[in-house]
Formats: C-alpha cells, sequence, structure tokens
C-alpha cells in the first residue's frame, strides 16, 4: 500500500483530543474550488452583476462589516459640503428676506451641523436612521428655499440651485445600495428642474435642468464603475487571502510529510520525540503518562527467509493493526521493526491491560513466520508510566529495559517496570557495556537481541 493510500485511508478515532495535534496524518486539506472560482470570475469583464452565490454571499457580507465606516465618513463629508452652500446663503441679502426664507436657510445651516455629531454613531441602524432623518429634511429645506418665489417675488435667489447640484454630486459616492443612490438622484434632479423654473428665466432654467440631466447621467456612470471596482477589489483581495492560505497548507503539509514514515503511514520518531517531550512536561499524578515499546519477535528472521519486501507488509500489516487497537493512544514507528505508544491513563488505572490488547491485535493478524516453521508473528512489549516531569531519555531506557525483559522472558509477552524498580547501573555493569560496544563481547545472532546481561535482568 502507499503512502498516499495509508495517509487517506486512516482510522478514524486514531487520536485522542489530548494526542491530535502529535497525529501529523490529521490534515485538512484545502479545496481548489474557491481560488478557481475566484479566478474565473477575474477573468470576466466586471459589469456589476452579482457573483455566483457563494462569493455574493461573501461580498455583501463585506460590505456590510465596512458600511458603517463609510457612511460615517460619507457624512462627514456631507455636511461639510452642505454647510459651505449654508453659509454662501447667508452671506445673501435676500436670504433674510422673509422670515420663512429666513427659517429655511437657518435650518439649512443648522443640518450639516448635526451630521458630525451623527458621524461619531458606531452601530449601522443608527447611522442609516440619521441619514433617513437628515437627507430628507435637507431635500426639503432645498425644495421650499427654490419655491419661495411663488409666494414672495422678491426673495428670488438665483445661488439656491447651488444646494441641490451639490446634494446631486454628493449622490455619487454614498454608501448605499444602488437603488436607493438612483431614486435620490432622480428626486433631485426633479427639484432642480422645478426650482431653476420658478427662480430662473426659461433660458437659464432649460440650461440649468440640461446640467442636471448630465449629472445625473455621469452620477449613473460613476455609481456603475464604483460597484464594479468594489466588486474586483474584493476578488483581488480574497485571491490574496486564498493564495496564502494555500501557501500556509502546503508548508503545513510538508511538515506533516516530514513526520510520516513513508512504510507504514503512521507517525515516525521525529513525531513520537516532539509528542513526548511535550506531554512529558505537562504530566501529572492524576493523568500519568503512559510510554510503551513494541518489537517484532525474530523479524531478523523474517526478512532472511522471506525477503524485505514480505518484511516491509509484515510491517504495514502490524501498524495498521496498532493503530486501531490503540484506541485513543498515539501509535509511532520508532524504528526498524520497533513501534512507540503514548498514552494517558486515570491515577490508579492499570496500563497494561491496554498494553496488552496491543499484543494480542498483532497476534489475531495470525501472520505465518516464514523464519519459524508452526509460529506467527509476534510482538514483545516494555511500558512504563511517567506521573512527573522528566527527561524523555529516561522514560525511554525503562520502557526499554521493559522490553529487554519480555524478550529475554520468552518474548510475545507485556512487561512493565515502574520508576521505582529502575536502579542505575553500577561500575562493572558500565564496564561490561563499554567492552560489549568495542566488540570484546560476543554479538547475538539477531538483531533483535539485545545487548545487556543476565545479571541486569535479574537486578531489575
Amino acid at each position: 500500500m502507499s503512502l498516499a493510500a495509508v495517509y487517506l485511508l486512516g482510522t478514524q478515532g486514531a487520536a485522542d483530543r489530548r494526542f491530535t495535534h502529535c497525529d501529523p496524518r490529521s490534515e485538512d486539506v484545502a479545496s481548489q474550488d474557491q481560488l478557481t472560482l475566484v479566478e474565473a470570475e477575474l477573468a470576466c469583464e466586471m459589469d456589476g452583476s452579482p457573483f455566483p452565490a457563494p462569493l455574493e454571499d461573501m461580498f455583501q457580507e463585506e460590505l456590510s462589516r465596512k458600511r458603517a465606516q463609510r457612511i460615517r465618513s460619507w457624512l462627514r463629508l456631507w455636511g461639510a459640503a452642505q454647510s459651505v452652500c449654508a453659509i454662501s446663503f447667508l452671506m445673501m441679502p435676500v436670504s433674510w428676506a422673509t422670515p420663512l426664507n429666513t427659517a429655511t436657510v437657518v435650518g439649512m445651516g443648522v443640518l450639516p451641523l448635526l451630521a458630525f455629531p451623527a458621524s461619531l454613531l458606531t452601530r449601522l441602524r443608527w447611522l442609516l436612521m440619521a441619514v433617513f432623518i437628515l437627507g430628507p429634511a435637507t431635500v426639503l429645506l432645498q425644495t421650499t428655499l427654490m419655491l419661495i418665489p411663488l409666494w414672495d417675488p422678491s426673495a428670488v435667489a438665483p445661488g439656491s440651485l447651488l444646494a441641490p447640484l451639490a446634494t446631486l454630486a454628493m449622490t455619487i459616492g454614498a454608501p448605499f445600495p444602488k437603488r436607493w443612490t438612483r431614486a435620490s438622484a432622480t428626486s433631485l434632479v426633479l427639484v432642480l428642474a422645478t426650482g431653476a423654473v420658478v427662480t430662473l428665466p426659461l433660458g437659464r432654467a432649460i440650461a440649468v435642468i440640461c446640467v442636471a440631466a448630465v449629472l445625473r447621467l455621469i452620477s449613473e456612470h460613476v455609481i456603475h464603475e464604483l460597484s464594479a471596482l468594489r466588486r474586483e477589489g474584493f476578488l483581488l483581495r480574497l485571491r490574496g487571502q486564498l493564495l496564502q492560505t494555500q501557501r500556509v497548507a502546503e508548508l503545513a503539509s510538508l511538515e506533516r510529510l516530514a513526520k510520516i514514515d513513508s512504510l507504514t503511514g503512521i507517525a515516525n520518531r521525529r513525531a513520537f520525540d516532539t509528542c513526548l517531550a511535550d506531554h512529558l512536561v505537562r504530566a501529572q499524578i492524576a493523568h500519568p503518562l503512559c510510554v510503551a515499546l513494541l518489537d517484532v519477535d525474530y523479524f531478523k528472521s523474517l526478512n532472511d527467509t522471506a525477503g524485505h519486501l514480505s518484511g516491509d507488509e509484515c510491517l504495514r500489516r502490524i501498524a495498521t493493526s496498532l493503530r486501531k487497537a490503540a484506541d485513543n493512544a498515539f501509535v509511532a514507528r520508532y524504528g526498524g521493526e520497533e513501534f512507540a505508544v503514548l498514552f494517558h491513563t486515570d491515577d490508579g488505572e492499570d496500563p497494561r491491560p491496554r498494553l496488552e490488547a496491543l499484543r494480542l491485535a498483532v497476534l489475531a493478524l495470525d501472520i505465518s513466520h516464514p523464519g519459524r516453521l508452526g509460529e506467527v508473528v509476534t510482538i514483545s512489549v516494555g511500558g512504563t508510566l511517567s506521573i512527573t516531569s522528566e527527561n524523555s531519555r529516561v522514560v525511554l531506557d525503562r520502557a526499554d529495559h521493559a522490553l529487554y525483559r519480555a524478550k529475554a522472558a520468552g518474548r510475545n509477552r507485556v512487561e512493565f517496570e515502574d520508576a521505582s524498580m529502575r536502579l542505575a547501573p553500577t561500575a562493572q555493569d558500565l564496564r561490561r557495556l563499554h567492552d560489549e560496544a568495542v566488540g570484546a563481547s560476543a554479538t547475538p545472532s539477531d538483531s533483535d537481541e539485545r545487548p545487556g546481561s543476565d545479571e541486569l535482568l535479574q537486578r531489575a
């Protein structure tokens, strides 16, 4: 089975929530569909038409998030423009011709002043309410100012057309839905046309109406272009985010692959060492950490008899069986024919039954051992517990020593060693180990025969 197949098949529940971050097989593969859709939309001409459903929802969500900020900025700009118009009216002598004219001009001066406090509002609902009050009130005052000459011809103010023109220009960049902006611009054109007919001679009125109509067409074009630019900007931002996410996912995938054993598809020694060190730092008496080493019995004989391909297939089957039987434990290939297991236990819980279940799971595979007629492939297990923050080498040494005992006791068994059972080696032990390292002692005939002595085992 290939690495990709083993990786994709996996097994559910192979890692407990405490070991999920350790398991390099738990990867979220990012889909390319969204990036492909964005690229396709960028390749098309932006005409302001809606995107496909997923993109359109994201675009509207982004507009909703930024709408409050845009309305606040627009209210300040609108207030500044209307203030200029109000000041120009106040400087005209005709503005004080009648009490109605005076009240209208003063009202037009007060409304822009309210726009600045309104721009400090934070909620979108309140901002829209302020716009719905200030906008129609301003247009009503502008219309009143232009219609006053119907009652009093002496109060004619040609400059009264300045305010509707400024308001019409401000609708071009208004941060509202297009249908609202178009309706407002059309209403202002009608107001300008009515005011021009009332306050100006026919020739000038026609000129003002034409200017207003042209300005309305320009506003429609600008609104369309702004909508297209917003949509294109949204796609470009989304494309950049997706590419960044893709790069991060690729780097994470490479990091995971570096922690996966290429033969068995489970975690390798690098991942195991990292996870062990991480959990030893947080070891607690209430939840001891069980560390176990598992070794395939007489694996060298199997390789020599059946070949390395059969040996590799045997390791793959054993790894899959261990991963399934381990439940919420973390399983890794420690090296060669050796595996390692990590899991937490409750205070007072005996971890031996769980280790025994791993041994029985491999035994249940019923893999015939070609190098030992009539026998099947088995494993020996050595485990230990860590209840305090310890060095990983110390814990692994205890587990390795328990594995030696399982080998010496006949293999296909589980041995367990507590921290209190492991005694420090004497000077004679160290001298004997040194002699064996330089070749003074005989070399074991089988690769899974560990260096050591009966005295060490008896002492332990």
